[in-house]
């Protein structure tokens, strides 16, 4: 039975067989765990870019729902981990005590309140407030009364549009910029292990530069000098093994270039997306910082300053009265 010309063929080269097949699964590999949840993060990453830049051309007056943005457009488990930090730092946009229809609003609101405590202090003769007795003495004094209605409707009011402002549609405002959840190691690093696979092109190096000294070695080792009329057939080999190595180390070499340049290209191109996202939810949700908060701040001190003053004149006012009796 004739041995198939292939077989001597592998058996005389079994090392340079090895070195392609190790090589050739290094490459199957690096197509199936990189380039394969490349390509599928980049479509996820344009779909939820996609997603956003329709929320952000929508009219003011449509409501974004948190809930749908997160299960229907944050669907990877990195992008919801990442989702579900950064909505922790939303909340209503809010609205400055100088500004929109909150504004009106709370002045309107003071404006009563003003009003009504000093019908109450006329009311009561000067002496303590009983502000339980609220309701007997409006029934007794029409113009108390109607300033009661009032303010009530107008506390009721303004209680609507504080509330409605946190389902409008602009009105959510982030307290910090997105890149500190949408960070590249958590969207793209970490799910395409970038940190390992980086280091391919040096394994594929080192394996060309391990199968061309393995040739080597192999040549050198079936090389016989012992019988002059063998040498040349036997150097005649040694060329032919040694020329089989180093083309498979060229090989090698060409394969690790070409997949150092298919993974900056693809690792430049997710960190582009990356930094899309993060520019279109900072777009959405415009984080300020501190200034707000410091602003709802300083005017909650004025308020409680303004009320602990009214108060402190009251009592004042009821200590004098009880002197005098």
């Amino acid at each position: 039975m004739p041995v198939p010309p292939l077989m001597p063929l592998i058996s005389d080269h079994w090392h340079l067989w090895s070195v392609a097949a190790v090589i050739g699964l290094i490459a199957l590999d690096y197509a199936r765990r990189f380039i394969g949840p490349a390509l599928k993060l980049k479509t996820s990453l344009h779909r939820v870019q996609a997603q956003l830049i329709r929320l952000i051309a929508q009219s003011p007056s449509q409501s974004i729902d948190l809930a749908l943005l997160k299960n229907d457009v944050m669907t990877s488990p990195p992008l919801q981990h990442a989702w579900q930090q950064y909505a922790s730092t939303l909340q209503p946009q809010w609205q400055a005590a100088d500004a929109g229809p909150l504004s009106a609003a709370r002045q309107r609101l003071s404006q009563l309140s003003r009003v009504f405590f000093e019908h109450m202090g006329k009311a009561s003769g000067g002496g303590r407030l009983d502000l339980s007795n609220i309701e007997h003495l409006a029934q007794n004094d029409p113009q108390l009364a109607q300033v009661w209605r009032e303010y009530s409707q107008a506390l009721e009011s303004l209680q609507q549009l504080e509330s409605s402002a946190a389902t409008t549609a602009g009105k959510w405002q982030a307290s910090s910029h997105a890149d500190l959840y949408f960070t590249e190691q958590a969207l793209v690093d970490t799910p395409l292990q970038s940190n390992f696979y980086k280091h391919i092109p040096g394994i594929l190096t080192g394996v060309g530069i391990i199968g061309t000294f393995t040739g080597l070695i192999a040549g050198l080792i079936g090389f016989d000098v012992s019988n002059p009329d063998r040498v040349q057939a036997e150097l005649s080999q040694l060329v032919q093994t040694v020329g089989h190595a180093f083309l498979v180390s060229a090989l090698a070499i060409t394969l690790a270039m070409v997949f150092t340049w298919i993974e900056k290209s693809v690792l430049t191109g997710r960190y582009r997306q990356v930094e899309e996202l993060q520019q279109a939810l900072d777009t959405l949700f415009t984080p300020q910082g501190g200034s707000q908060s410091l602003e709802r701040l300083t005017l909650a001190t004025e308020m409680q300053a303004a009320l602990s003053y009214k108060i402190l004149n009251q009592l004042q006012a009821s200590a004098a009265g009880s002197l005098q009796r």
